[in-house]
């Protein structure tokens, strides 16, 4: 369990990546209004501020966090995509290829393939959980019981 000097140090490093996020967001922006194009890179520093500010808000308010990191996901595969579909199919027809624009859309479909595997690990968790919860109650849900010594003293047989 973390002490409460370790949760100071990791709202310490929360704030500063956000600051550098949004340093980052503001140069993107100039760069967008003088140089007039967008890059899928571009998003990068919104998804540094987007994280730090779940994990800052997470003490206090859990759903926004958690809404917070959900964008913040939804907009990382969005970008990867943007950038390695391009580049996929200019492999696929032999033309130039950005191979790190090939290789950050590679990581992208990893990262979307981990997300979507955790998330169906997690939901059949929970429909197991219900469904042990709703038999005749005599199996234990895992993660319910008691604890050593929380029922008080045994005798031995």
């Amino acid at each position: 369990m973390a002490g409460a000097g370790e949760r100071t140090r990791g709202l310490t490093y929360s704030w500063i990546v956000l600051a550098v996020g949004a340093v980052g967001v503001v140069i993107n922006l100039v760069d967008w209004f003088v140089e007039g194009g967008l890059e899928p890179y571009h998003v990068f520093p919104l998804l540094l501020v987007l994280w730090a500010a779940a994990d800052l808000l997470k003490p206090a308010r859990p759903a926004v966090a958690r809404a917070a990191q959900g964008v913040a996901g939804v907009l990382l595969v969005a970008a990867g995509l943007a950038a390695g579909v391009p580049a996929a199919v200019a492999l696929v027809r032999g033309e130039p290829v950005d191979w790190l624009d090939l290789i950050l859309g590679v990581l992208t479909v990893l990262y979307a393939a981990s997300a979507a595997a955790a998330l169906a690990a997690r939901l059949r968790s929970r429909r197991r959980a219900s469904a042990v919860g709703a038999g005749s109650g005599t199996e234990p849900v895992v993660g319910e019981g008691a604890s050593i010594g929380e029922n008080g003293r045994h005798e031995r047989s």
